[in-house]
């Protein structure tokens, strides 16, 4: 990074600018000018040795492992009576943050450098894929089901699928919010598979999840399958690093 000058000019405030002095080594060769001195006026000249990077950061992670059983759509067996297996990828996850007795982000007292994380009412969206017993894929669709739910439920097991899970995280440098106005609500990313409008498939800063599904057993006489779900709660800060250049690399055509 070259230095910069700073100026000061009254009523103005104050900015900073670059050197402007001396000639490129390019145009004029005989009065050369470091290019890292001087960077306003020299082009770009070599490779350099460190380059600045700003990469996402895993500060802290917890792993949660769910099951339950969830009823096939009938007009997917009946359209393909050859199914003999499911393959499943979590595309969505609507935590239910801000609903009654929904996942809620909170700070623990006289610990400022963690949060307590209550997951409840979890609405996961999945992307099936029904294979024949060659693993040809005979068709795909999207559907919903609730992990966590009331224990009321008949889907409520205190060992697989229990009403909530509550877990701290460590979050140093705080969590991402959603709201208007005065309103900051503590909300989780889901990392997934969704474009649009309601996109979801770009990493953020904050408390950030990941989630696989596995079809652990499928009836094909009842039409019902035991769906295991392994969530992953990390927490992801933006952070500026200096890495050793090894030079650019190109994709030739």
């Amino acid at each position: 990074m070259s230095d910069c000058k700073i100026c000061f000019h009254k009523g103005d405030g104050k900015f900073m600018r670059r050197p402007a002095e001396g000639n490129c080594p390019v145009c004029d060769p005989e009065r050369p000018v470091d290019p890292a001195n001087d960077a306003c006026v020299c082009p770009p000249l070599g490779e350099p040795k460190l380059l600045t990077c700003v990469a996402p950061v895993v500060f802290d992670e917890c792993g949660i492992n769910l099951c339950r059983e969830i009823k096939v759509p009938e007009c997917l067996l009946e359209e393909n009576p050859c199914t003999k297996k499911i393959e499943l990828k979590v595309i969505d996850i609507d935590f239910s943050i801000g609903e009654i007795d929904g996942s809620c982000v909170e700070t623990i007292p006289k610990r400022p450098n963690c949060v307590r994380v209550t997951l409840s009412k979890l609405k996961v969206r999945f992307a099936a894929k029904l294979l024949d017993r060659h693993c040809r894929v005979l068709a795909e669709e999207c559907f919903q089901a609730l992990y966590l739910p009331d224990k009321d439920s008949p889907h409520c097991d205190d060992d697989t699928n229990p009403p909530s899970i509550t877990i701290d995280l460590y979050t140093p440098y705080g969590v991402s919010y959603y709201g208007e106005c005065k309103e900051c609500i503590p909300c989780i990313n889901y990392l997934g598979f969704v474009e649009g409008p309601d996109r979801n498939n770009e990493l953020r800063q904050g408390i950030g999840c990941q989630a696989l599904a596995k079809v652990i057993e499928f009836d094909q006489d009842d039409g019902c399958m035991a769906v295991g779900l392994s969530l992953y709660l990390k927490t992801i800060y933006f952070i500026q690093y200096r890495l050793k250049h090894a030079g650019a690399c190109y994709c030739l055509p």
